[in-house]
């Protein structure tokens, strides 16, 4: 379960966001401080090396990422504004902390071996049908997976993978089909996760930054 007092800590680096949901603008900034569970100290927000003055009592949105995890935002409201010396600002944190909810997740290009179970019925008897396939890509929230199989929108199955020797297996629902010119494959199926668990979704998304990792260490991205 997320915690944010193991998370949001002095020397964080944030970023503030101010508008609405069609003109917000984001100005980079930082935890200098922390006051109480829900009351900060930041830098004040720049841009063009000019400062982005806030006014006391405006409602700002503050995000921030968290390494092996995914970035998550909270609302809060600026108690005080202090540009005497240095410019600082107060904030009160006015609502829970949630994880974005990116389409609602980074997709990491990755090459993994999946198992895929699909149940049809034939005169009222059901078949599994398995397949082996392959990913396209992965994220938090679905993957794309390389199949022979020709699927409907809508169709449900169950997929089994590895991730760091953990097996993982879940339900999905087909929500995009395309054909492909793949060795050994005739369609790319969008999947979309249902139920997953919470804690293998994390995993999910720290294989992804180990990967990233991994691939910047090797100059390739």
């Amino acid at each position: 379960m997320y915690n944010e007092k193991d998370e949001l800590m002095i020397g964080h680096k944030i970023n503030i966001g101010r508008g609405s949901s069609r003109t917000k603008k984001t100005y980079p900034s930082q935890i200098l401080d922390i006051l109480d569970d829900d009351i900060f100290v930041v830098s004040g927000p720049m841009y063009k090396r000019g400062a982005v003055l806030l006014h006391k009592g405006e409602i700002i949105e503050v995000s921030y990422m968290v390494e092996n995890k995914g970035k998550y935002y909270f609302k809060a409201k600026v108690l005080e504004r202090y540009d005497k010396r240095i410019y600082t600002i107060k904030l009160k944190k006015i609502s829970d902390i949630k994880r974005v909810q990116l389409r609602n997740y980074y997709r990491f290009d990755i090459d993994l071996p999946v198992e895929k179970d699909f149940t049809i019925e034939i005169n009222d008897k059901k078949e599994v049908i398995t397949e082996n396939c392959r990913t396209q890509n992965i994220s938090g929230g679905g993957l794309k997976l390389y199949s022979n199989f020709h699927h409907r929108i809508g169709d449900r199955v169950v997929c089994s993978f590895y991730i760091n020797n953990h097996k993982i297996v879940l339900k999905g629902e087909v929500v995009r089909i395309e054909e492909v010119d793949v060795f050994y494959y005739k369609y790319g199926l969008g999947i979309k996760f249902i139920g997953l668990k919470e804690k293998d979704r994390d995993r999910i998304i720290r294989f992804i930054f180990q990967k990233e990792r991994e691939l910047k260490k090797k100059g390739l991205i």
